[in-house]
């Protein structure tokens, strides 16, 4: 089971030291503690940089596989906007990949290798996972935690899916968004789901309302990704702004979409 405390107690860590951007101190504060996390649970963190700057780095760990070079990814940015701590945008995400990590971590040996990658970047044009595409295979597949823990009594829509899906009033499910070919991950991820959740298939002509996590460089380089949200500002308020915060966040709900993307990867991994 994934603890809702321990969740929490990941995302206070996270945002104590304030916005984790550029040269800000929140930024080294929180790559010591996702390494010093995963470190601790006997996994051997590897620096991908992809800059010079102290901000340019993704933290990856591996679970390896037996039989298969391809890799079953669970992922999430570390970094925040500027303006903001960002509990929700994206230490909720960071705190699932870790927790996820400890639930795995003692996992039979898998025949495909199972991988944590926090990437740095996302905001800044998704430079950390685009450039985290040069060290994996074409098949590796990936779920993205874009946010994933905020519910709310309502909840809006963009204006390009009007017609396309009936949306639910409370933002209270987790959105599983996938591109044609990613369609096997999100079958599997919301057969293994027990909090509400809103799968969606995004038609092409919708797909631009999507391309805004680390899942883009995985659709556009032709590899299969499943974006895991909350919906981000169509939900939260607080969305890229200093009420961002760990109180905010509804940890229980969390927990449910971690516990998911754990028996996930299990099935994909086999």
């Amino acid at each position: 089971m994934i603890s809702p405390k321990r969740l929490r107690t990941h995302v206070e860590a996270l945002t104590a030291h304030g916005p984790r951007f550029a040269d800000l101190p929140g930024v080294p504060a929180c790559l010591r503690y996702i390494t010093d996390e995963l470190s601790g649970l006997g996994l051997a963190v590897r620096v991908e940089r992809y800059g010079g700057e102290l901000h340019e780095v993704n933290l990856v760990a591996e679970i390896q596989g037996g039989t298969s070079d391809d890799a079953v990814e669970l992922c999430a940015h570390w970094d925040s906007v500027a303006e903001s701590a960002g509990a929700d945008d994206n230490a909720s995400g960071v705190a699932g990949v870790l927790e996820a990590a400890r639930a795995l971590r003692d996992a039979e040996l898998p025949a495909r290798t199972i991988r944590f990658c926090l990437f740095g970047g996302e905001e800044d044009g998704f430079a950390g996972s685009e450039a985290h595409m040069a060290h994996i295979t074409p098949r590796t597949e990936s779920i993205v935690f874009e946010m994933i823990g905020y519910t709310a009594a309502s909840q809006r829509f963009p204006d390009e899916l009007t017609g396309f899906v009936e949306p639910p009033e409370r933002g209270d499910f987790i959105a599983l968004v996938a591109d044609d070919p990613s369609q096997p991950l999100l079958a599997c991820f919301a057969g293994h789901l027990r909090v509400p959740s809103m799968p969606l298939v995004l038609p092409e002509f919708a797909q631009a309302v999507a391309m805004r996590s680390d899942h883009v460089p995985y659709w556009e380089s032709g590899r299969r990704a499943l974006l895991v949200t909350d919906t981000a500002d169509y939900r939260n308020p607080e969305y890229h702004r200093p009420g961002d915060t760990a109180e905010t966040l509804d940890y229980g709900f969390a927990a449910g979409v971690v516990e998911a993307a754990v028996r996930t990867v299990v099935e994909l991994a086999q």
